[in-house]
């Protein structure tokens, strides 16, 4: 059945007169999307401490892993009470900010194939239905950027923006994340130039030509 299910993924061949298996072209794929990610990290590493030195507040790089958005790299705000944000860690997608980011540069099919169905709440202010998360992500694209408020975690916000590579596919997001009572709206808002400067200067440094 394994074996199988490895050749429905295109992950492995079955040579018709040996009887013998070796890797698919499916393989590729898997490498191209790691090597996105490699890259994506390392691109954003030059720019992560200034950044998170002129919002004084930790800067994350996320990728899409799965169902989950996972951080790859960051940088911690000077601050003492600050979001921690570990390397490894893992979150849901449809109330993060990142997670909202990798969502709304998807296709309807691959939305469909990570999102959990019904969305689960982890705060009062998660969205739990499919109509307004349709909204929330329309409200991503037109900006170029989501900001969540409280939706995963009580005490603490995020604004995260896209990185693109050289093909104009996302590859990871830069975020911005710290506790709510220092990133009112007026604050987050004040973000949006400085964020968004230096995911042009990541997507720019990965091959990306808007």
């Amino acid at each position: 059945r394994m074996l199988a299910t490895l050749q429905h993924e295109r992950l492995i061949d079955q040579n018709p007169e040996t009887g013998k298996y070796r890797l698919g072209l499916g393989v590729i794929g898997l490498a191209g999307v790691a090597l996105g990610r490699l890259n994506a990290r390392a691109a954003s590493q030059p720019y992560l401490t200034e950044l998170a030195e002129t919002t004084q507040e930790t800067v994350n790089v996320t990728v899409l892993d799965g169902h989950e958005c996972v951080n790859i790299e960051r940088a911690f705000s000077p601050q003492p009470i600050r979001y921690m944000g570990w390397i490894g860690r893992r979150s849901p997608l449809h109330c993060t900010a990142s997670g909202k980011v990798l969502l709304a540069f998807m296709s309807d099919e691959e939305r469909t194939a990570v999102l959990p169905n019904p969305l689960p709440a982890y705060t009062t202010k998660t969205i739990t239905t499919q109509a307004e998360l349709e909204q929330s992500l329309a409200q991503v694209c037109r900006h170029g950027y989501a900001i969540v408020q409280e939706e995963y975690e009580e005490g603490f916000s995020s604004i995260a923006a896209p990185l693109f590579n050289h093909q104009g596919n996302v590859v990871g997001t830069l975020a911005i994340s710290g506790p709510t009572y220092r990133l009112d709206n007026d604050v987050m808002n004040g973000f949006v130039h400085s964020l968004l400067e230096t995911t042009a200067k990541v997507s720019a440094d990965l091959g990306y030509i808007k």
